[in-house]
């Protein structure tokens, strides 16, 4: 015991309550306060080695009595188990929740319902929302006769614990960014491939009408196909010959279509940039020190959280951070004693802490000691005049030791400094009692993740990531398609008859002749004055291939490809985004089947070898699979519910 908590003792007897007497004049300046008495509902001595020690003693007793076949004697144990960690207040114990998986596991081996759906209970209470549970529970009434409703009802818990398991750790939400910069990626290469495949006859018959112009009539037809194949001829690369098809076409493509290939040249030039920030925030997120730091900024208190910051705390004794996250840790367990020490450590490192000053302030307001907390608040608003916190709990304070005005003025101050802020604090939450509670000063999590490690800002250096190959021909492209806007203005390129699909250019017709088809079409269905027999019969056999052909191919497209179809009808935005959602759900879904295309295409994200997997490696739901098939089957029935239109596009 402390000598001021003997002294503090001494002087309080009288009145059968442990208190600490009033700050004095020393006590104010003084940056070394007196630990807090715990009251009746305050917990002292968490001890995670005994925690361990104590869960191991009746973990083995258990194992024992199962060894000896004493049924009865098992089930007690387990609810000593149970009853233990509820008032230790753990909530979460991944490594004893995984053997009894294993164990359950084991027990359906041997076709022994009740004792697999007995493991899979007492897994539950250490564990409770782990998926896993649920879905070797739906596998233990498939297979012992509990019927089929119970066992979908498992799976559906399974899928939701999940897909919120996933969101929780920011897995999900890792993956789901890198699998989007890699569906962008195949979108702007597969929107290039189906836009040189719409314009490919008119570039040829430009080519091709250039050079017979010029007396090359044996090479026109030659050169019109070098010019189209041109990156593999050379072989640039495939992902290259995307941004190349993207400029061939522009001069051709309609407005719409010149805006998306704009829009995907811009983006282009930002996808190595984004791929590296996201690489980046997920490596960070994955790194278990960091992990660690974030978890137990934000989370509840867990045991083994604690013996792991213990840990940090010992491996970087000058590192404030770690110390505050353990005593956050100690406070939301209620053990006042622990986390008044590490807050007091926490000022003796960095005396400029004030949120350890907001926080020690909180333990007193949660013993009834309100002059310490105001003390507390007050020093804190010496460090930090601005803290709208403190000023916050110090009404509370205020407001609870009758000190009205002084609550008023608290109160008043605050809302001169950020009323929005404020008013969320007011609302925040609400004490057993009611009215509202003191909330926290945590530390920033943004600043936890920039400064780990010596990262600073995550946006920093993102503008030296422009400079790299692909955002340099990404910006070269968009250069050159400014280039063509601007000197082929006034000569348009070829187009395409719109009814027999044959190329023409201004050379081939009449300058008279403004419509979008071709001198035979023009005679045949505007001027109506009619073509020879043999021509108009072979003319509409000519217009009926063409039709047939252009359906065909959009019908084969849309269905290997939903939006493809959409690309080569002449709807490019809604194509592409199609195109980007399909393939985004096969990324985050099935990212291993997509790998070898990507591959080929000159892009490799290695998406699959990011996807975390549960332990034990027992059979479960995917999270990101979960989330993609429904986006799946959307893009799927929104790209074919057009599909009578397409057919007469």
């Amino acid at each position: 015991m402390l000598a001021a908590w003997v002294a503090c003792e001494a002087a309080d007897v009288d009145r059968g309550v442990i208190r600490l007497a009033e700050p004095s004049a020393a006590a104010e300046t003084d940056e070394t306060p007196a630990p807090p008495d715990p009251l009746s509902d305050a917990r002292r001595g968490f001890d995670a080695d005994a925690f361990d020690a104590r869960l191991e003693g009746l973990w083995f007793q258990r194992k024992a009595l199962e060894r000896e076949g004493r049924a009865a004697d098992v089930e007690r144990q387990a609810g000593l188990i149970r009853d233990f960690v509820g008032e230790e207040g753990v909530r979460r114990l991944e490594a004893p929740a995984g053997a009894l998986l294993l164990e359950a596991a084991a027990w359906l081996r041997e076709g022994n319902t009740p004792k697999a759906l007995a493991s899979l209970a007492l897994a539950e209470a250490l564990d409770p929302d782990r998926p896993q549970i649920p879905m070797l529970r739906a596998r233990v009434y498939w297979n012992g006769g509990g019927g089929v409703i119970a066992s979908a009802g498992e799976l559906l818990r399974a899928g939701r614990l999940t897909v919120a398991a996933g969101l929780a750790d920011k897995t999900l939400l890792n993956q789901g960014a890198l699998a989007a910069l890699a569906a962008l990626g195949g979108a702007i290469v597969v929107t290039a491939l189906f836009l040189v495949l719409r314009y490919q006859i008119v570039v040829r018959h430009d080519v091709e009408e250039t050079l017979v112009r010029n007396g090359h009539h044996v090479v026109a037809k030659a050169a019109g196909w070098g010019v189209l194949l041109l990156p593999f001829v050379v072989w640039i690369g495939a992902g290259w010959a995307a941004l190349y098809g993207l400029v061939l076409t522009f001069r051709y493509a309609k407005r719409a279509e010149k805006l998306l290939v704009a829009a995907l040249l811009l983006a282009t030039a930002l996808v190595v940039p984004a791929f590296r920030l996201a690489v980046g925030l997920y490596g960070l997120g994955a790194d278990p020190t960091l992990r660690t730091t974030i978890d137990a900024a934000g989370g509840a208190f867990d045991p083994d959280r604690v013996v792991k910051l213990r840990e940090l705390v010992e491996a970087h004794p000058d590192d404030a951070t770690y110390r505050f996250l353990l005593a956050g840790q100690y406070k939301k367990g209620r053990y006042f004693e622990e986390a008044f020490a590490e807050y007091r450590r926490v000022l003796e490192t960095a005396p400029s802490t004030y949120q350890a000053r907001i926080n020690l302030g909180n333990i007193y307001f949660l013993l009834g000691q309100y002059g310490e907390a105001i003390s507390h608040y007050r020093r804190a608003l010496d460090l930090q005049p601005g803290s709208v916190l403190a000023y916050y709990d110090m009404y509370l304070a205020q407001s609870d030791s009758f000190k009205l005005k002084e609550a008023a003025d608290s109160l008043a101050r605050a809302r001169e400094l950020d009323p929005a802020e404020i008013n969320r604090l007011l609302s925040e939450g609400t004490r057993d009692g009611g009215g509202p509670k003191v909330i926290d000063a945590t530390i920033d999590t943004e600043a936890l993740w920039n400064e780990r490690e010596g990262h600073g800002p995550v946006w920093q250096g993102v503008a030296g990531d422009l400079l790299n190959a692909l955002s340099l021909a990404a910006g070269l492209g968009l250069a050159a398609c400014g280039f063509l806007a601007v000197s082929f203005r006034s000569r348009p390129g070829a187009i395409r008859c719109q009814r027999c699909g044959r190329p023409f250019c201004a050379a081939c017709k009449s300058g008279r002749d403004t419509h979008d088809f071709c001198s035979q079409c023009v005679h045949l269905f505007v001027l109506g004055d009619g073509l020879a027999p043999e021509t108009k019969s072979m003319k509409l056999y000519e217009i009926e291939r063409h039709e047939t052909r252009s359906r065909r191919l959009r019908s084969a497209a849309s269905a290997v490809l939903p939006g493809a179809g959409h690309l080569l009808a002449g709807r490019p935005w809604i194509g592409t985004t199609l195109v980007f959602a399909w393939m985004l759900a096969w990324f985050v879904g099935a990212p291993a089947v997509l790998a070898p295309l990507v591959r080929a295409a000159g892009m490799d994200p290695a998406i699959g070898a990011l996807q975390a997997g549960p332990v034990p490696a027992l059979s479960g739901f995917s999270a990101a699979a979960i989330l993609a098939t429904p986006l799946g089957v959307a893009v799927w029935l929104a790209a074919h519910a057009g599909a009578r239109r397409l057919r007469g596009a």
